[in-house]
């Protein structure tokens, strides 16, 4: 499982700076200059290289993750919106009074 953390990237890079370094110091003692056709530099270069993409996937995905936390936020707690204005009932007409009952069997 690949590291996810910005620290440990962080160190593994520290470390392969460390070992091209060292395989740099070797090749001069062995009187080569041309380090780049070394398969070993080549290989500490290519890991270095893939370390420094993580470094930067890693930053892409903190600062997504923190866009969608304040989104969340903003959703969570909206502004209050201003109070709308009711608008008046209208009034009902008023029915006419009920009409005398009729009257019952003539």
């Amino acid at each position: 499982m690949p590291s996810k953390t910005r620290d440990t990237r962080e160190n593994q890079k520290k470390l392969y700076d460390q070992r091209i370094q060292e395989r740099r110091a070797d090749l001069e003692k062995k009187g080569i200059k041309e380090f780049n056709k070394d398969k070993v530099y080549e290989h500490l270069k290519a890991k270095q290289r893939a370390i420094m993409k993580a470094i930067v996937a890693i930053d892409v995905s903190n600062a997504r993750n923190e866009h969608r936390k304040e989104a969340a936020a903003e959703q969570a707690a909206p502004v209050p919106a201003a109070p709308k204005e009711k608008k008046p009932k209208k009034e009902k007409p008023e029915k006419a009074e009920k009409a005398a009952p009729a009257k019952a069997g003539n």
